[in-house]
């Protein structure tokens, strides 16, 4: 069965259709990407829905530098006129 030129020509516009669809879609799909990789600020974490499980004998220490401990005040400098 031989097919005409109109069948081929039908076959052709399909074929690019298609390809312009899938070249679209790529597009799009890589600068929706792009757009989530590039934020300022990550999401949270999601929140812990049980709490962590209770040890015995161990404790948790405050970390360095949490801001926990009071600093003591500096000496007081003193002002001189002029």
């Amino acid at each position: 069965m031989a097919l005409n030129r109109r069948v081929y020509l039908v076959i052709f516009v399909v074929f690019l259709a298609a390809l312009a669809a899938a070249g679209a879609y790529l597009r799009h799909r890589t600068v929706k990407a792009a757009g989530a990789a590039n934020c300022d600020t990550p999401a949270p974490p999601p929140p812990t829905t049980t709490p962590p499980p209770k040890l015995p004998g161990f404790a948790v220490e405050p970390a360095c530098g949490t801001g926990a401990e009071t600093p003591e005040p500096a000496a007081p400098t003193k002002k001189t006129k002029k």
